[in-house]
């Protein structure tokens, strides 16, 4: 085989790692098969899909890279390594300590749309006391202190923060669904339940 070949078929063979690594990142957790390799390939035979595999995974897995690739009964995915086991662990703690339970969304959207508002309006529309799941946003720094109301007793109005925005990942409150599509809960606010703002209240054809 001449240079000039050589060079094609070293080509060749990097365009199709490039296109199993892709597929595997799109696959995630579902993982891919030989079938599917079979036949996004146009392969004659799952012998031939499975080899096609086993060169992939030999060359990605001894690259000095942070993934690589694992085999569960010829399902095929991405996995991080061993050694990122300690940071990768900080960051699922990192991120859950940013989560919203379901009453401070719901104390959140309310404070969005009827901005300013007191405490009295929230647990007005919500029918329980909110003071802790307002607190707990006070803290977080997702709604702030915007004024006093000269309404009697003179009580604190409050309105949201750019960390609202960042928490539900919108650009403007016109991307927030309507106030009665917010769960409002009957009884006391569960502030222990731990809520994934990020899949939470979005419209299902929200695009990130």
């Amino acid at each position: 085989m001449n240079n000039l070949a050589q060079l094609h078929l070293k080509r060749g063979l990097n365009m199709k790692n490039k296109i199993l690594e892709a597929l595997l990142y799109v696959q995630g957790d579902e993982g891919l098969t030989l079938i599917q390799v079979k036949e996004i390939f146009g392969l004659n035979t799952i012998a031939e899909a499975r080899k096609v595999m086993n060169d992939f995974i030999k060359s990605y897995n001894d690259a000095d890279g942070a993934l690589k690739i694992v085999n569960f009964n010829e399902v095929y995915k991405l996995a991080t390594r061993e050694t990122y086991k300690e940071y990768i662990t900080k960051m699922v703690q990192v991120v859950k300590k940013h989560r919203l339970s379901n009453a401070a969304i719901e104390v959140a959207g309310i404070t969005a749309y009827k901005q300013p508002v007191t405490r009295s309006m929230i647990n007005n529309i919500r029918g329980v006391q909110s003071d802790q799941v307002l607190n707990s946003l006070l803290t977080k720094g997702v709604i702030e202190e915007v004024g006093i109301s000269p309404t009697p007793g003179n009580p604190i109005l409050y309105g949201i923060t750019n960390k609202f925005y960042d928490y539900f990942k919108i650009k403007s409150l016109a991307e927030l669904p309507k106030l009665t599509e917010f769960n409002f809960v009957d009884g006391v606010e569960n502030e222990a339940e731990d809520f994934n703002l990020f899949d939470s209240q979005r419209p299902e054809n929200y695009d990130n």
